[in-house]
């Protein structure tokens, strides 16, 4: 509008100084609306860019690439969070995120979990049953931010659940895995074994063992 504006205050000088070379006031007219029409199209432009800026800035979450996106039951033991969560400083800093290997549970539960009977119809239930006697969520909200979890069937007779914690208050371990490996006799499902893993924020030992 200022660029407009400013032809026609030329336009008028040209009148007021008696010009009569109609050709060149026809000539300066159409320059005048070509550049006109140029600027509206760049403040179109303008305001287009600023508002993909503005919801760019009220997108308060990480996109990632489509081929990259987790797909739901192929892979059991995923943590969602590794796919969405911004790594950055660890990168920046030389750390190589990763999992330790998987080890024996290091605890106790009752023993019935782990004998064949007749109290548990699913691996849910079962599954549910380990976490009640164990307290696995008894630090959910305080020192973890989310426990999931997850059941993959093997055969009718064979089951792995796993529990997947993240979110630790610790500056070199974000998370762990629990595997429950179980199976079904007559009917019934029990415990067969228990292992665990962690998940590192720095890095991990030359033998995948411990977090760094």
């Amino acid at each position: 509008m200022l660029l407009k504006q400013l032809f026609i205050l030329v336009l008028l000088a040209l009148f007021l100084s008696g010009c009569s070379n109609n050709e060149k006031v026809v000539e300066l007219t159409q320059d005048l609306d070509e550049m006109s029409e140029r600027l509206e199209e760049k403040e179109s432009e303008l305001k287009a860019l600023y508002q993909q800026l503005e919801e760019t800035k009220e997108q308060e979450y990480i996109k990632i690439p489509k081929n990259e996106a987790p797909k739901l039951w192929s892979n059991p033991d995923a943590q969602i969070w590794e796919n969405v969560l911004n790594f950055s400083f660890a990168e920046e800093n030389g750390w190589k995120r990763g999992s330790t290997n998987w080890r024996k549970w290091d605890g106790e539960f009752d023993p019935s979990l782990s004998a064949p009977n007749q109290s548990w119809e699913t691996p849910g239930l079962l599954m549910l049953a380990w976490m009640t006697d164990v307290e696995a969520t008894y630090w959910l909200g305080q020192e973890v931010w989310e426990i999931n979890t997850r059941i993959e069937f093997s055969d009718e007779s064979s089951a792995k659940g796993y529990i997947l914690s993240f979110g630790f208050f610790d500056d070199s371990i974000d998370g762990s895995d629990i595997k429950i490996t179980m199976k079904k006799e007559n009917g019934f499902w029990y415990i067969v074994d228990v292992e665990e893993r962690s998940r590192c924020s720095r890095g991990l030992s030359e033998d995948d063992e411990l977090c760094l």
